[in-house]
């Protein structure tokens, strides 16, 4: 068989073996009218969170996997929305993660 076309075909199958898989996520947010979508849904590398409360809102995240023992933040406005990072980990294996979102303290004056 020639080369070129193994490597095509290899090359071809990759994304399917690829996948970071489905994700776990356990949510606290705090009572707070948010609302958190992951994209795409069977195999996120995104969390979009909205904010429908009339306040700015903080979140976290942790997850296991490649970005372990790390923390990301964002801070989302009255109405608007925010985006996280969904860490991925190899052959497609359930990863797990953590969201925690409250009212933003008022800065210190």
């Amino acid at each position: 068989m020639n080369m070129k076309l193994i490597a095509i075909v290899a090359a071809s199958l990759l994304p399917s073996y690829a996948g970071a898989g489905p994700i776990d996520l356990k949510q606290d947010l705090g009572g707070l009218d948010v609302t958190v979508t992951l994209a795409p849904r069977d195999n996120p590398d995104a969390m979009r969170i909205d904010n429908h409360t009339p306040k700015t809102i903080s979140c976290s995240a942790r997850f296991t996997g490649a970005d372990e023992n790390r923390t990301v933040k964002v801070t989302v406005e009255p109405g608007k929305s925010g985006t996280i990072r969904v860490p991925h980990k190899r052959g497609g294996m359930t990863r797990t993660g953590e969201l925690k979102c409250r009212e933003k303290a008022p800065d210190p004056k």
